[in-house]
């Protein structure tokens, strides 16, 4: 009877451990509603400065296309060196000509000549089409350095934090070089978060951004937590990528859209002509941006095909002025919109919301 009862105590105590085992630690792991930071200022000086340069940049292409064709002579852009730093090494050259580029064409006496059916002509270096700056081949080269910006250098530079060591103040780097803060307030955001919060409905607190920032008030919680959560960190750091990573692609959609509606819209309005084409050029820089990057569940090849279908291959002399003369071409971008909710499993329904900013 003793050993009996030695054995049953045995197995319950080892079913009782087993059970332990099994159960998942993160349902253990407390939460907060809320982003807090005791220090977060002082952990983020480099992310702030990345932000800060890559705003200085983005006013100082925005002040040559105002300028352009003006009685002044827009001077040459440099391109600020910690941004530099954290950018693509095949992206940041890109940049650095693209910058050459477009300081020609605000400084061409002419307005943007539209090559037709043919090609741009010999010394042609682009100008504005309404308000906006075009290269010769019809490339808004202001959207290419900032908008893809977003994902060569900033998101770049989240995937190099979270390569390294992970401690408290790692997320706090991940917050900012998004482009909030600890607050998360969806008034108050910069550069890929703005386009984070277009992508959700802050009625009810659902969408891209606040998967970034469910995201990340996890991780932070599982760091804090101890090494037993690191499974629920990297996941947490995982979706905060993809939710990056599908608000980016997600605005494709967006300007896909509104290049479509504008085009056909336009007319020959010049004013409306040069919004569409920003509009498509905004797209082409979300989608390049992303080029080379590791770590996203979009292949480069996938992006290759979006560039090809907007006539701006990776390498190759745009075509973009096309858009302005063959209608036939609205179609591709109904096919890269096709294409882009293929790759990440987007509704209809979440495609029709993708179509406005803050959808509601």
């Amino acid at each position: 009877m003793k050993l009996y009862l030695n054995v049953t105590l045995l197995t319950v105590v080892l079913f009782a451990a087993s059970c332990n085992d099994d159960e998942d630690p993160a349902a253990q792991l407390t939460i907060p509603e809320e982003y807090t930071s005791a220090n977060y200022n002082s952990n983020v000086t480099s992310e702030n400065l990345v932000i800060e340069e890559l705003g200085m940049l983005t006013e100082a292409v925005n002040a040559a296309e105002s300028n352009a064709q003006g009685t002044t002579t827009v001077g040459a852009i440099s391109y600020p060196s910690t941004l530099q730093s954290v950018t693509l090494s095949s992206y940041s050259s890109k940049i650095e000509n693209w910058l050459v580029e477009l300081v020609k064409a605000a400084n061409d006496d002419d307005g943007f000549q539209n090559p037709g059916a043919g090609m741009p002509a010999p010394g042609e270096e682009g100008g504005l089409l309404g308000s906006r700056l075009l290269d010769e081949n019809g490339l808004e080269l202001e959207q290419l350095v900032e908008k893809g910006s977003f994902g060569a250098a900033l998101y770049n530079h989240a995937l190099s934090v979270i390569s390294g060591e992970l401690t408290s103040a790692s997320i706090d780097k991940l917050v900012e070089i998004v482009g909030t803060d600890a607050s998360f307030n969806p008034d108050n955001v910069t550069s890929a978060a703005t386009y984070a919060v277009r992508r959700s409905n802050q009625v009810t607190e659902m969408g891209f951004f606040y998967d970034i920032k469910k995201a990340l008030i996890t991780a932070k919680a599982a760091i804090e937590a101890g090494s037993s959560f690191n499974e629920t960190r990297d996941q947490a750091l995982a979706d905060y990528l993809l939710a990056w990573e599908k608000s980016n692609f997600a605005t494709v959609i967006y300007y896909c859209n509104a290049t479509k509606v504008q085009l056909q819209n336009a007319g020959d309005d010049p004013a409306a002509l040069g919004n569409a084409m920003h509009a498509y050029a905004e797209g082409v820089a979300f989608a390049h941006g992303f080029k080379g990057l590791t770590n996203k569940q979009i292949t480069d090849a996938q992006i290759d095909s979006i560039l090809e279908k907007l006539l701006a291959a990776d390498g190759a002399t745009p075509t973009s002025y096309q858009f302005l003369n063959d209608a036939s071409l609205l179609s591709n971008l109904d096919e890269i919109i096709e294409d882009i909710q293929t790759i990440y499993g987007f509704t209809d329904a979440e495609v029709t919301t993708f179509f406005v900013n803050n959808p509601e």
